[in-house]
């Protein structure tokens, strides 16, 4: 799912739940701003825990090395920290009851 389908899909579930029609631009400022959000917690305490939902964790990623196919330069890629979503056994039984 990209940016602009989850943004939709946010607006969908905003109109159903509250009867509240959002414009796209509104609706992508608000889940940016709680991307954002989980981004900040996260590096600060390396895990998000959303019950029955998934896990926001920190992953760090250690230095590897690429070649070009074309010019067969090696290049070292640098380490960094990125945040992944690990999805929970019931998130999943819910998905595979519908």
């Amino acid at each position: 799912m990209n940016t602009r389908e989850f943004v939709n899909y946010y607006r969908r579930l905003r109109k159903e739940r509250n009867n509240e029609e959002l414009t796209f631009q509104e609706a992508r400022e608000e889940v940016e701003v709680f991307f954002d959000l989980i981004g900040d917690v996260v590096a600060m305490d390396e895990e998000i825990k959303f019950k029955n939902k998934g896990n926001f964790v920190l992953q760090k990623r250690k230095k590897r090395k690429i070649g070009s196919i074309n010019t067969k330069e090696i290049k070292e890629i640098e380490p960094r920290d990125t945040v992944k979503f690990i999805q929970s056994k019931a998130l999943e039984k819910e998905e595979n009851k519908n």
